[in-house]
């Protein structure tokens, strides 16, 4: 498994604690399916999971998952899952 911590991300604007940022309704199954792009700990946690998936190894990798995360195109995109398929589509542009 791939494990980065929040020393590895290019951006340090995150919250290093949950903040509220959720909908306090996303509990269990449906906060799983939903990425707090704010939190730190969630942007760790999405950007290992996306290595994971992908077999990437290298923090350059784990670092562009993260700026793909911020890009304009998905900057209001919550859902996991569109998240996920956004940068595989993306990845190579």
């Amino acid at each position: 498994m791939a494990n980065f911590t929040g020393k590895d991300l290019v951006y340090k604007d995150y919250s290093p604690t949950v903040d509220g940022g959720d909908n306090p309704e996303y509990i269990g199954p449906l906060d799983r399916k939903k990425v707090d792009k704010t939190e730190e700990y969630e942007v760790v946690d999405f950007c290992n999971n996306f290595m994971d998936k992908h077999n990437l190894k290298i923090k350059e990798s784990f670092q562009k998952v993260e700026r793909l995360l911020r890009h304009k195109d998905i900057k209001t995109e919550v859902d996991r899952e569109k998240l996920i398929k956004w940068i595989e589509i993306n990845w190579n542009k």
